[in-house]
């Protein structure tokens, strides 16, 4: 599920700018940037996080800046900016051209010129600030990640109301054409052995087999129990496995369309069984991005 939430905050001698965000994916994968990406800080995070977030790709980028001038230390990379002149040098020269560079242009070449801090160290007090400054910037990337769910789970009501309209027609024309294909059967058996005796008794047998090899009731009744299943789950606020489960029950409402899609051979019917399983393919995207 994606989510974004930044802040930036204060203390006596740090300036500290968190920034969270995430994308969809179906298991939890955490990964720290930034110069602030300290063991420490990390620990502070995943404590704050652990409870919450089981599912997506988060990134959480961290910049520390130490307001203590003594702790800056300023690196210049002559060698880079010595090539840099050389090239410009060999420019002017093939061309005759006029080019100057000003302080202000070496300044804005990257890596010329760039801040290292030392290592810093931070005190009871300072990790008890952070960690709630810290739970602050979470607490409104959860609210963004909530606010898209109640999006998705809008989404996968809509598709369950088309999928459950569609499997309702489906099952009353199975009914209609069950009737239709016993009798088919049966004409076809006395056809092919009209010059045999046969009992009539093992004609209607038969016949019932046959109709029974291509009856969907079960397949149809599971969809309707599948569905009435995810209906219930999304409007659980609290499951840790909600996710996984959703994607597996999208499987087997997968599995079930498919069986009645080969059982029968009714072009009214196939042509319900698309829709439905356009249906469950835009739940099986949208269960993807569930916590």
């Amino acid at each position: 599920m994606t989510g974004f939430a930044q802040g930036r905050f204060s203390l006596d001698r740090l300036s500290i700018g968190i920034t969270i965000k995430s994308l969809n994916h179906r298991f939890l994968d955490i990964s720290f940037k930034g110069s602030g990406a300290s063991q420490e800080i990390e620990k502070i995070f995943k404590e704050i996080i652990k409870e919450d977030l089981h599912r997506g790709k988060v990134e959480i980028i961290i910049d520390f800046f130490d307001l203590d001038q003594n702790t800056w230390d300023i690196q210049f990379n002559e060698y880079l900016l010595s090539n840099i002149l050389d090239k410009v040098l060999h420019f002017k020269k093939k061309y005759k051209s006029e080019l100057s560079l000003s302080l202000d242009s070496l300044l804005k070449i990257p890596m010329v010129f760039h801040l290292e801090q030392t290592g810093i160290d931070l005190s009871e007090k300072e990790r008890s600030v952070i960690a709630k400054k810290i739970k602050k910037i979470f607490l409104e990337f959860i609210k963004s990640r909530e606010e898209e769910g109640n999006e998705i789970l809008k989404s996968i009501i809509s598709s369950l109301d088309v999928l459950e309209k569609n499997v309702v027609i489906v099952q009353k024309k199975t009914s209609e054409i069950e009737s239709e294909l016993f009798q088919k059967y049966m004409d076809k058996i006395k056809k092919f052995l009209s010059d045999i005796d046969i009992d009539d008794k093992r004609v209607l047998q038969e016949a019932a087999i046959l109709a029974e090899k291509s009856c969907v009731t079960e397949e149809v009744n599971r969809l309707m129990t599948h569905s009435g299943r995810i209906r219930n789950m999304v409007k659980i606020k609290k499951n840790d496995l909600l996710g996984k489960e959703l994607d597996f029950l999208t499987q087997e409402l997968l599995r079930e369309i498919s069986t009645i899609s080969a059982k029968t051979n009714s072009l009214d019917i196939h042509e319900y069984v698309i829709k439905i399983r356009r249906e469950i393919e835009k739940i099986k995207q949208q269960v993807q991005n569930v916590e």
